[in-house]
C-alpha cells in the first residue's frame, strides 16, 4: 500500500478554484520495499484533528510491523507538506515528531508524488523519476528508523496547518490516507476523531446531512457522508474504518470536511 495524496484525488469533488490545506498527508515510506509496497505495513493509524475557523491542529499515531523474517528493515518515512505555488512553501508548523514515545528531529527535504486516480501512489526525494505523469512537489519532514522483526514501532506527529478554502466563502480541511496505499498490504485500521473549535456539525456541508443552500449554491461537499461519522455531541464526530486498502478502495482514500459556502453562513 502506499501513502500519498494527489492533489487531483479531492478536486473533482471540489470547484476549481478551491484550495486545499497543507499538511493533510499520511507518512509514505522511502526505503525497502517488496514491490511496489513497502516490506512494512501500516498496523494502524489513529488520527485526531482539532478544526478552528483559520488552522488546525493534528495529532496522529501511527503503528507499524515489518514482514522481514530476519533483521532490521530501514525505512526513510517521510510526511510531505504540500508546497504552496507563489511562495515555495508549505503551511505546517509546530511540528513535533516522536518514535516509540520518545522526540525525534525529522530533517526537512524537497520532494515530489504523484498519486494516479487508481492505483498505488509513487514518491520520492530530490528530482522526480517518474515520466508523463503528474507531479506535486512538496517538502517531505523525513525521519530514517529501523524495523525490527516482530516488534511494532510507534510513530507519532503533532503539527498546526492552515485551513483550506475557496472564492465562495467555504472552509475546508482535508487529511489523506490515499498515500497509505505504498505500506504492506491492507491498512488495519484508521480512527479519526475530529472536534470542532468554533463550528458545529450543521456548519458543514454533507450530502446527506441538513441543508442549508440548494446543491447548485453550494462550491464544496465533505466526504464520506454523515451516516458514515458517529456524531458524539454537536462539535465532536468520530469514524473507524477497518481493514482497507486505499490503492482500490475509492472510499477509503481520505476524509474531506467543508463548511457551508458564505451565503449559508450570513443567512
Amino acid at each position: 500500500m502506499k501513502k500519498l495524496l494527489l492533489l487531483a484525488l479531492i478536486a473533482p469533488a471540489l470547484a476549481n478554484d478551491t484550495a486545499i490545506n497543507s499538511g493533510g498527508h499520511g507518512p509514505a515510506p522511502l526505503g525497502e520495499f517488496d514491490g511496489e509496497e513497502s516490506v512494512i505495513r501500516m498496523i494502524s493509524e489513529k488520527i485526531e484533528i482539532k478544526m478552528g475557523k483559520k488552522e488546525s491542529q493534528v495529532t496522529c499515531r501511527f503503528t507499524f510491523r515489518s514482514s522481514k523474517k530476519e533483521g532490521d528493515a530501514k525505512q526513510t518515512v517521510g510526511f510531505p507538506d504540500l508546497l504552496e505555488m507563489e511562495s515555495d512553501t508549505g503551511t505546517i508548523s509546530k511540528l513535533e515528531t516522536f518514535v516509540d514515545g520518545k522526540p525525534v528531529e525529522a530533517r526537512k527535504v524537497r520532494g515530489w508524488f504523484s498519486t494516479a486516480e487508481w492505483g498505488t501512489p509513487k514518491s520520492g526525494l530530490g528530482q522526480p523519476t517518474v515520466p508523463g505523469e503528474q507531479i506535486q512537489y512538496a517538502d517531505f519532514y523525513v525521519v530514517d528508523l529501523s524495523f525490527p522483526p516482530g516488534k511494532d514501532v510507534i510513530v507519532e506527529r503533532k503539527y498546526i496547518a492552515d485551513n483550506g478554502g475557496d472564492a465562495m466563502g467555504s472552509t475546508a480541511f482535508s487529511y489523506t490516507t490515499h498515500t497509505g496505499a505504498v505500506w504492506k498490504d491492507t491498512i488495519g485500521e484508521a480512527e479519526f476523531r475530529v472536534v470542532l473549535d468554533g463550528w458545529t456539525v450543521d456548519d458543514f456541508a454533507f450530502e446527506d446531512g441538513k441543508q442549508k443552500l440548494p446543491p447548485r449554491e453550494q462550491s464544496a461537499w465533505c466526504f464520506p457522508n454523515l451516516a458514515e461519522w458517529k456524531v458524539v455531541s454537536p462539535t465532536e464526530l468520530r469514524m473507524t474504518w477497518k481493514d482497507f486498502e486505499p490503492a482500490v478502495h475509492r472510499t477509503r482514500r481520505g476524509i474531506f470536511l467543508a463548511t457551508w459556502s458564505r451565503k449559508a453562513s450570513e443567512e
